[in-house]
């Protein structure tokens, strides 16, 4: 292959199986734009055991049999096997391929011989342990140091994940490049009459909703959000109730008592998982978006809320200030009345509002798929230029 020619990319997609969150978005968006990009000539997915040309689609699968792969995915034993497996036929997989180069666009790499890019999230399994499954961080904790010796280039979501990387994993700053992620076409203001039969689907034709986005587990701190709403004037709460689109994650029990006392007022109302052809009504409609979360690698739904042209509120930590800007109000996320006080505003300051449904759509218009498939295409030509052929590291 000489510079410039097209060349073929492998992508684990295994999570483009299931709903969609934000990895999921990240790896399909990524997945749609390489196969249009006119520097690849082909996309091959992995999933489950083997590769495939057409990128897979959800499939939703029966409760039960999503409970006990729950279940065993907590005994260590039966984890490693089922990795270890799909590890050994990720490598068979790729030698068969014959893919230029291997993207892992979920952090972990598997074994494959030859350039390979990984992309960090986050390290919120360093921060905040408590609030992942054990499982997930055992994984994390035997897995990324192998990814990180092997990996040719990493690649971040966010300048201060790269920042991280770089301070607490001893990665060398040129090893990492930092590449936003963006927000779809789809998502952009509208009217309510454009979104009425979306949100009537709902249950919210004619509601002045506050929205919040993501899955339910702890560091989203929806607790503190619910607390914060709670403390808000009972007018205020029946005007405007507060709609949870997420699906159920982990350690979020308590989070479930905690809504449902709301939950039955009709002051809170949860959707559920929304799909990606809806979603984009629900935000444009929503009256106000709160995201304060304890700590993000990006933040996709504050930079989808204010393409819509919502009023966000979101927490001053982490990525969330580098994507908002000014757009967006900034709370502290531990401190409750702090939150209260920004939901008053953004719920009824009517001159914020009015400039963040003017400003957010400018701030979002800088972030696109586009220009996020591009720059890591840009990274994939960097490392097949300085690859030799006959390259190889153990993994």
């Amino acid at each position: 292959m000489t510079a410039g020619d097209p060349f073929s990319v492998m992508l684990n997609a295994v999570m483009l199986r299931q709903p969609l969150t934000g990895i999921g978005h990240y790896a399909q968006r990524l997945g749609m734009g390489l196969e249009k990009h006119p520097g690849i000539d082909r996309v091959l997915y992995f999933e489950r055991f083997s590769w495939s040309a057409t990128r897979p689609r959800m499939v939703r699968r029966a409760p039960l049999g999503e409970k006990i792969k729950d279940q065993a995915r907590r005994i260590a034993l039966a984890a490693d096997l089922y990795h270890g497996l799909r590890r050994a036929c990720f490598r068979l997989a790729g030698a068969r391929a014959g893919a230029a180069l291997y993207h892992e666009p979920n952090y972990l790499l598997m074994p494959f011989d030859g350039p390979s890019v990984a992309t960090i999230h986050d390290l919120s399994y360093l921060h905040y342990p408590q609030f992942h499954p054990q499982e997930r961080i055992r994984r994390m904790d035997k897995g990324m140091p192998r990814t990180l010796r092997r990996a040719d280039h990493l690649i971040t979501i966010s300048e201060f994940v790269r920042a991280e990387v770089i301070e607490l994993l001893g990665v060398p700053a040129e090893k990492i490049t930092a590449i936003p992620l963006g927000a779809d076409e789809s998502f952009r203001a509208r009217s309510r009459e454009e979104c009425a039969p979306v949100v009537s689907r709902h249950g919210l034709d004619g509601v002045k909703y506050l929205l919040t986005v993501g899955t339910l587990e702890p560091r989203k701190n929806l607790a503190g959000l619910i607390d914060a709403y709670g403390r808000l004037p009972v007018k205020t709460q029946g005007e405007h109730p507060l709609v949870i689109v997420g699906m159920k994650g982990w350690l979020s029990d308590a989070l479930e008592r905690q809504i449902e006392p709301l939950e039955r007022l009709g002051r809170v109302r949860r959707l559920g998982y929304v799909s990606s052809e809806d979603l984009p009504f629900v935000y444009a409609a929503a009256h106000a978006f709160a995201f304060p979360s304890f700590y993000e690698g990006f933040g996709l739904p504050p930079l989808e809320a204010m393409a819509c042209g919502v009023p966000v509120m979101i927490s001053n930590r982490s990525s969330l200030p580098e994507v908002a800007g000014d757009v967006a109000l900034q709370v502290d996320p531990e401190d409750v009345e702090a939150m209260t006080r920004g939901l008053e505003r953004l719920l009824s300051d009517s001159a914020f509002r009015a400039r963040a449904a003017q400003a957010g759509p400018r701030r979002a218009a800088g972030f696109t798929w586009e220009r996020c498939v591009d720059r890591t295409v840009g990274v994939y030509r960097r490392m097949l230029a300085g690859v030799s052929p006959t390259r190889r590291l153990p993994c």
